[in-house]
């Protein structure tokens, strides 16, 4: 006979319980030594397996067969807390029953009480993580006949504190009736009402003192809530509103102005019928509580000086209705600050009394001027907008007629201003926008060609009135190579009796403008030739040398050396003749007309001039301006021919200066750079690179490389060799850049003249297909699909083109959803499963595009619905190397967002555990339990306005929206529980049940997780 396996009848307990089948958990009970306190892999023993997943008759017949119900899981929950979590009466009675039984037999046995208390599970033990007793559980998940059954069958305190304040946790103490008011309105009436009529009360049983976040908490609700304690809990909800004061640091709120302060004035309004004092007296029935007082200060003088008396509170925050009420009820219309309290006004500073608020306040909620509100960018122009602003407007319309009539009550109750206020009206704006726009940029070929020009052989120099004539003239005659009138205005004085000294070239030159380039468009290169000399011997500090030379160059009959040195003595420019030529851009006029004699001359005088380092590097940048951008090769040509560019050597004045290497941003082939720009000529120009090594060649043979210190021709042949390797430089990614750049059609040539890079891999193993998919290219993965790329391939971290579409390596989701979308849903299905269902080995491993896509939280768009479309349940069934299925990732980050689509898919996954022993549905539960205690508020707990700090003027527009409802808070682990609970409850949980990990899984993401 065969060894038994104790770890197979183990395990075969824990499938006979989650399957609720009695009748094989009697036969093996009966015919196996089974021990019922063995743990699973996630530290819990059968009876704690019955509890969450089982029926009462199970736990029943484990606890007849000597369950423990001491035992306390491994996240530190006992029976009676998977009870409560659970909510299942029946359930919740069998252990209960237990437990008071057990309790009893305990209790009779000869020892102190308390030791008796610490040793067994009881009503009101508390989980060892966030110390939470069963009735906190129930009345947190509103299990409200479980809640009832702790209260009045088995006697729970109803008065019990949850949690622990714990900064560096970020935990706080919660009160059970605060779990209460997270709730709908129906169900927190319900437990409120149940739990008052327990014991539950205001009071805080550890301090005896009023609670003040739980009494916010009845305020913010309000919804009947304020009435519900003020009937089942008089007393303390009367002595809290007319007695109790909180002082902590710099700030002492009683319930009245707590309700103003955070924005309730119907509260307000209620709080007052409900008796709470509209003026307070500070006198021996205060009951002051010190909250926080780092500075020990005296409670009583700190309450006196930071308490505003309600009406100023009101004033304050825009609450003139309720300012009225305060006078009729007898608040003092002389309310004042105190000395403390105005050094610490941020807002209207030099107000002191109520009228002084009131008429500051009527100032600035007049002065607002809706012309000058802006929406936001996806509003902007609509219908939408234009209601905002109307609402906005009318709302501020009323509060200026509240503010008037709160401003006369005061008035004829004999309020007065204080001595020295000085509020004056906000002058009338003066618009800052010039009348007339000026022109900052050089006039257009169309603007030029459109204003008269006079011809230059009618033009007389000596009778032209005003200097821009003379410009004008000088434009003309370089236009229309009349070398005689450039000489008269540059080298001499001109117009009527010579009153206007030589023009200096540089003061009419400048960027994409000037003499040279005009007469190089003109394409009158000798009038070009002279314009830079004269504008070399207008140049200050030029040599004499350099000088006498030119001045010969230019000298004629009409202008003697002699004359020229005279009348230029009188102009000096300091702006050199080459920066002149740079800033032309006549190589760029040469390019765009496309015209190679005038590309060489624009070269040639670029060359001519002597030249800087900047000049190197800007020439440098315009031989790859021409390979990214040009749409003409020969410039490119030409360009080589003449500088060998972009290496990093240069020709100046015929000499070779320089090396021959690239700098480092230019260290791809220029075949890669054109594709990268998207630049289908000058790629097809560098795919045969020929017409290219030829330009660097005839470079090589026409310039002297004797400087070099090997000689010329082994100079020439390793120049030749570093630009044979830099064309050749990964040339067979130019397909990856092709698709880069957007430029479909360059694809589809690249592919068509380079077939055989389909499916070349980059340094980073990325395909083309893939690269399309990581930079969105959605097109070109189209493209690339029907060319015959490999759908499936993957790169080193086994990311398929889906994983990369969906969430890049950069951390980017898509861009354009809907595009996407309607890419995939026009697949084929059987290739989009098994691409759905291909896992990567990236952190944590094992994840499917779907769920890789869900742990970077990902906004509900039509990619998201298209993908849980064409998927089947199986990536949704899939646990990755965390241990995780997709849901609960999304129960887990609490993405109240996607939860309701996922489960609609799979809703059989609600019921699949961890390797924790967590269903999805288990993870939403603990965070809602745990949310409250870590400062999350429920959206029925939230204020539903815009946050009453700022003024109603400085509200955004957004505030006044349809669809406004108050500040927002993504990852609500409320709302992400309660669709969770809504879809379990629906679809009924013993339709699915609870799906343990196997040890093949467990097997599985061990690997991974290696």
């Amino acid at each position: 006979m065969a060894d038994k396996d104790p770890e197979a009848d183990k395990s075969s307990i824990f499938d006979l319980v989650v399957q609720a089948d009695l009748v094989g958990l009697e036969e093996a009970l009966s015919t196996k030594q089974v021990d019922l306190e063995a743990r699973d892999s996630a530290g819990r023993t059968a009876l704690h397996l019955a509890v969450i997943a089982g029926t009462a008759e199970i736990c029943r017949y484990l606890i007849d067969h000597g369950a423990n119900l001491d035992s306390w899981t491994g996240q530190g929950e006992a029976v009676v807390h998977l009870a409560a979590k659970r909510g299942d009466v029946d359930i919740l009675r069998t252990v209960m029953e237990s437990v008071s039984t057990e309790e009893r037999k305990i209790q009779s046995e000869d020892q102190p009480s308390s030791d008796k208390r610490d040793r067994s599970v009881h009503v009101d033990s508390l989980t060892r993580k966030y110390r939470m007793s069963p009735l906190y559980i129930a009345v947190a998940l509103a299990h409200v006949t479980a809640a009832e059954a702790l209260l009045t069958t088995y006697h729970a305190n109803a008065n019990i504190i949850a949690g622990e304040d714990n900064a560096q946790r970020g935990t706080r103490i919660a009160h059970v009736l605060e779990a209460a008011m997270q709730h709908p309105r129906d169900v927190c009436r319900s437990l409120l009402t149940m739990l008052l009529q327990h014991g539950a009360s205001l009071l805080d049983p550890s301090k005896e003192t009023i609670s003040q976040s739980l009494l916010l908490l009845a305020l913010k609700r309000d919804e009947d809530v304020l009435d519900i304690f003020a009937e089942l809990d008089k007393q303390n909800f009367t002595a809290a509103i007319t007695k109790s004061v909180w002082f902590e640091m710099m700030s002492s709120l009683n319930p009245l102005t707590m309700a103003i302060e955070s924005g309730l004035e119907n509260t307000a309004l209620k709080l007052l019928k409900y008796g709470a004092p509209p003026q307070v007296d500070f006198n021996s029935s205060l009951e002051i509580v010190a909250l926080r007082n780092p500075f020990g200060r005296n409670p009583e003088e700190g309450v006196k000086n930071n308490f505003w008396q309600p009406i100023l509170k009101a004033a304050m925050k825009e609450m003139p209705r309720l300012m009225i009420d305060l006078l009729d009820r007898g608040a003092d219309p002389n309310s004042t600050l105190t000395e403390h309290q105005a050094e610490y006004m941020l807002q209207h500073r030099e107000c002191r009394n109520v009228l002084d608020i009131v008429k500051a306040k009527l100032m600035e909620l007049r002065n607002w001027n809706k012309d000058e509100e802006n929406s936001g960018y996806d509003t902007r122009g609509t219908p939408e907008e234009a209601k905002q602003i109307k609402r906005k407007e009318d709302a501020v319309s009323q509060l200026i007629k509240e503010y008037e009539a709160a401003e006369a009550k005061l008035v004829s109750m004999g309020a007065k201003i204080s001595d020295g206020l000085n509020l004056q009206e906000l002058p009338t704006p003066v618009s800052i926008r010039p009348n007339k726009r000026l022109q900052l940029h050089a006039p257009s070929s169309s603007e030029a060609e459109t204003q008269t020009q006079q011809q230059s052989e009618e033009i007389d120099f000596r009778k032209l009135e005003t200097l821009e004539d003379g410009h004008q003239a000088l434009f003309a005659a370089c236009r229309e190579g009349n070398a005689a009138l450039v000489k008269a205005l540059t080298l001499g004085r001109w117009g009527p009796d010579l009153k206007f000294p030589p023009i200096l070239i540089s003061a009419v030159s400048g960027y994409s403008k000037g003499p040279f380039l005009t007469a190089v468009e003109s394409k009158n290169y000798d009038i070009a030739r002279t314009v830079v000399q004269i504008a070399t011997v207008q140049q200050a500090g030029l040599a004499d040398d350099e000088k006498n030379d030119l001045y010969n160059a230019l000298a004629d009959d009409q202008h003697p050396v002699e004359s020229i040195k005279d009348a230029l003595g009188e102009v000096q420019s300091t702006v050199p003749a080459k920066k002149i030529v740079f800033d032309s851009g006549s190589c760029f006029a040469g390019e765009k007309q496309k015209d190679v004699e005038m590309l060489r001359f624009s070269i040639e005088m670029e060359s001519s001039v002597s030249s800087e380092q900047s000049d190197f590097d800007r020439r440098i940048r315009h031989a790859w301006a021409l390979v990214e951008h040009g749409d003409w090769p020969e410039a490119f040509e030409e360009y080589v021919r003449a500088t060998g560019g972009p290496f990093k050597h240069v020709v100046s004045q015929g000499q070779l200066k320089g090396k021959s290497q690239l700098d480092r941003l230019h260290q791809f082939s220029p075949l890669l750079q054109a594709a990268w720009s998207g630049n289908l000529e000058m790629v097809r120009f560098f795919l045969n690179k020929d017409r290219a090594m030829a330009a660097y060649k005839h470079f090589a043979e026409n310039h002297d490389f004797t400087t070099r210190k090997a000689g010329p021709e082994q100079s020439r042949a390793e120049f030749i060799t570093a630009v044979e390797k830099w064309m050749d430089n990964r040339n067979n990614l130019v397909l990856h850049c092709a698709i880069v750049s957007r430029n479909e059609e360059l694809v589809k040539f690249i592919l068509s003249a380079r077939p055989e890079l389909l499916e070349v891999q980059s340094i980073d193993g990325w395909t083309p297909l893939l690269t399309a998919a990581i930079h969105q290219r959605v097109q070109a993965l189209h493209i690339l699909l029907e060319a015959g790329a490999n759908p499936l391939a993957t790169d080193p971290y086994g990311r398929n083109m889906l994983h990369l579409l969906l969430f890049s390596p950069t951390g980017n989701y898509v861009m354009e959803p809907e595009k996407v979308a309607s890419v995939l849903l026009s697949m084929d299905r059987s290739l989009m499963h098994q691409l759905l269902e291909q896992r990567c080995n990236e952190s944590p491993g094992g994840q499917t595009p779907l769920a890789r896509l869900i742990s970077n939280r990902p906004p509900p768009n039509a990619v998201f619905t298209a993908l849980l479309e064409i998927s089947n349940p199986t990536p949704l069934e899939m646990l990755d190397g965390a241990g995780y299925t997709p849901l609960h990732m999304v129960t887990n980050s609490s993405m109240e967002n996607l939860i309701r689509p996922v489960i609609e898919k799979a809703p059989h996954v609600m019921f699949y555990e961890d390797p924790q022993g967590r269903t999805p549905l288990d993870v939403a539960i603990e965070k809602q339990l745990h949310g409250f205690i870590e400062c999350f508020m429920s959206n029925y707990a939230r204020t539903k306005e815009y946050p009453s700090s700022t003024s109603i003027i400085h509200w955004p527009l957004f505030a006044f929206g349809t669809d406004y409802s108050g500040p927002m808070h993504t990852r609500d682990p409320y709302q992400t529980w309660e669709i969770s609970q809504e879809l379990a409850n629906s679809s009924g949980s013993q339709q699915f049940p609870r799906k343990l990990v196997t040890q093949t899984q467990r097997e599985e993401i061990a690997k991974w997780y290696e």
